[in-house]
């Protein structure tokens, strides 16, 4: 009885799965029609995780994402790394994000690894005049990180992660007195605050 149990309840995952992935070829299938301009069938590994990270709008880039099985949160990393790049990109991309998929912690502070490598070696970004010099960070792509930066600490409503997202990002120094001084009236029982799925961007506090 137990074996023919656990053999239903596996052909209906199986299934399960089955139906998720046709529906996720369709999709890329609808995808390829809409935009015959871009190859989206067929793609190699390493070029769907390509086109997934150009992507301007959430809408596609999920599509190749669940099509390629490149859902996973570590996936999205460099996709929305690719958004804060790019001039007023990261706003509505996010928003089309979390209404959708998780967005953890562990990813927020890979964006703020990733910034404050790019500002070590690009330059302080807060220098304007290593922006001038020969291998120095272009003014644009300074500003534009700058912002989206803020724009993700500015998001954050758990304030003991939005601190050390702006400490391990660097150069936000304001931020980081800000939280500092909110946390000094802010109860240790207190509990954390994350975005969940569902929520269209809602912070909802965990028990």
């Amino acid at each position: 009885m137990d074996l023919g149990l656990t053999f239903c309840t596996s052909q209906l995952f199986c299934a399960g799965m089955s139906t998720s992935f046709c529906c996720a070829q369709a999709s890329l299938v609808s995808l390829q029609l809409r935009m015959p301009e871009l190859m989206w069938i067929d793609l190699t590994e390493t070029n769907a995780r390509r086109r997934l990270v150009e992507q301007p709008r959430f809408q596609e880039a999920l599509i190749v994402a669940e099509a390629y099985d490149l859902i996973q949160s570590a996936e999205w990393v460099p996709v929305l790394w690719e958004q804060m790049r790019q001039p007023g990109r990261i706003d509505q991309f996010l928003a089309d994000f979390v209404s959708a998929l998780p967005l953890p912690s562990s990813m927020l502070m890979e964006l703020a690894r990733f910034y404050r490598a790019e500002v070590a070696a690009r330059g302080d970004h807060m220098d304007f005049t290593t922006w001038l010099t020969p291998g120095g960070m272009p003014q644009e792509l300074a500003r534009n990180l700058g912002k989206s930066m803020r724009f993700l600490l500015k998001h954050v409503r758990d304030i003991r992660v939005r601190l050390q997202l702006a400490t391990v990002a660097t150069g936000f120094s304001d931020i980081v007195d800000t939280c500092m001084q909110m946390l000094d009236r802010v109860p240790e029982t207190a509990g954390p605050l994350i975005l969940r799925k569902g929520h269209g961007g809602t912070y909802i506090p965990l028990m």
